[in-house]
């Protein structure tokens, strides 16, 4: 008989379990336009008992909800599985969702059914700790409110870059990761062995878009890079994700105005479609709203001139700018800005010179507020003789380049292009200290883990 009375019950928990699963779910965004009764499921964020009830702040990608459990309206052993769990375990709550304008966004869930999907014991992740700590913990800090509010946003500018340059009548390409030959210097490559022979991680898909436009005119492309900089900087990851493109027929000038309305109708889609998150860090939609075109323009020989007359920064005409003195242009400023005409001699074989040979048709646009450089680009030189003088200068074997130089033989036009990293200009849009926030996983000259 006790048997039998077991397996009754055993029956009657497993029927109660299968109507739990039938019921519809819907996201807290959702249930806050439906009201009355709703199912809904995510994680506790946050969780708090008081006397018989247990308050739970239940997060999913939608949003957050308060809800309140009360003993004698649930199952005990549900109640008791709510109060051994920590925040971050998944649970399944069905209820009534009633309005109180003291609840997080104006309305709470009175629990009516309760359950435990995924137990969490004892969450690592607490109040006060360190960079280091949360970088060990990035697969669990990923779940944080701040780095939830980050990654929405860099979604968005992901389909956004797309959105544009389609609109634009460019065409997306796939340069090769894999390569022979280096784009933007030998000393930040990453090597690695390819059967038998040597070859590298792409610093830039530059060279192999520029193969495209012949082809199909106007070109981007979106995909990883890597460079092997032994830099500790707030803005410097060993690999990113490289946003490029390049353009059959476009000078420099034609290129600047390309990227101004890029980086124009991104900072507005993340203003009309991320307004919640950009307050979670500190932006307002109205600061990215009026990054509008034209941004202004400055030559290096007038940004040299600035940081004399106001900052007392005297740099030797040739220098390059460094983080510091881009961080002194940019400060003041709430836009982005150009600066164009930089020294031959610091700038890629590759950079078209001016007529005068010691300028070259190639530009930086500077971040706001300190953010520094966000892209580079320019027009490409489209006669070999000057590219392989250049090359030749530097001492650079021709061997691997003989299919680029290729291109300036047999129908060469003038052409210009651009690089801009994702995280660069995420790091600015979301007001960011370090751009280890920018990127899921960060990878640094110190840090491969986890």
């Amino acid at each position: 008989m006790e048997k039998k009375e077991k397996t009754a019950e055993k029956e009657k928990k497993e029927n109660s379990e299968k109507e739990f699963e039938k019921k519809d779910f819907v996201s807290v965004k959702e249930a806050f336009q439906k009201k009355g009764s709703v199912s809904v499921r995510g994680w506790i964020k946050r969780k708090r008992e008081l006397k018989g009830k247990i308050f739970v702040l239940l997060r999913d990608p939608s949003g957050e909800l308060q809800c309140i459990i009360l003993s004698d309206k649930i199952q005990k052993k549900d109640f008791e599985d709510l109060q051994k769990n920590s925040i971050e375990a998944s649970v399944e709550f069905k209820g009534i969702l009633k309005e109180d304008s003291r609840a997080p966004n104006g309305f709470e869930l009175i629990v009516e059914e309760s359950k435990v999907i995924g137990e969490s014991l004892n969450f690592p992740i607490q109040k006060d700790l360190s960079e280091e700590f949360l970088l060990d913990v990035r697969h669990l800090w990923l779940r944080s409110s701040k780095m939830q509010a980050i990654m929405k946003i860099r979604s968005t500018i992901m389909y956004a870059v797309r959105e544009f340059y389609k609109k634009e009548n460019y065409f997306e390409c796939s340069p090769a990761i894999i390569t022979p030959n280096a784009c933007e210097g030998g000393t930040t490559l990453f090597p690695l062995k390819y059967f038998n022979e040597k070859r590298f991680l792409s610093q830039s898909g530059q060279m192999y878009l520029e193969v495209m436009i012949f082809s199909l005119g106007k070109v981007f492309g979106l995909t990883p890079s890597f460079r092997a900089e032994k830099s500790k900087t707030a803005r410097h990851l060993t690999e990113y994700w490289h946003l490029e493109g390049e353009c059959a027929w476009m000078n420099m000038e034609d290129q600047m105005h390309e990227i101004e309305k890029m980086v124009s109708f991104v900072c507005l889609k993340v203003a009309e479609e991320n307004p919640e998150e950009l307050k979670v860090l500190g932006r307002t939609p109205a600061d990215l709203k009026a990054i509008q075109v034209p941004f202004a323009r400055i030559s290096y020989d007038e940004a040299l001139e600035v940081l004399e007359k106001k900052y007392k920064q005297k740099l030797p005409w040739g220098s390059d700018l460094s983080i510091k003195e881009e961080k002194l242009l940019s400060q003041d400023e709430k836009i982005p800005f150009f600066i164009y005409g930089y020294p031959t001699e610091i700038k890629a074989f590759y950079a078209k010179e001016m007529p005068d040979s010691k300028k070259c048709f190639s530009f930086d646009l500077i971040g706001p507020e300190g953010y520094g450089e966000l892209c580079t680009g320019g027009q490409r030189e489209d006669v070999n003789q000057h590219m392989l003088k250049k090359l030749k200068k530097e001492k650079i074997p021709l061997e691997n380049y003989n299919w680029y130089l290729d291109l300036r033989k047999y129908g060469s036009v003038p052409h210009s292009g651009f690089g801009i990293g994702i995280e660069r200009l995420l790091r600015w849009i979301c007001k960011l200290e370090s751009i280890k926030d920018t990127i899921p996983f960060p990878r640094t000259m110190n840090r491969s883990y986890p």
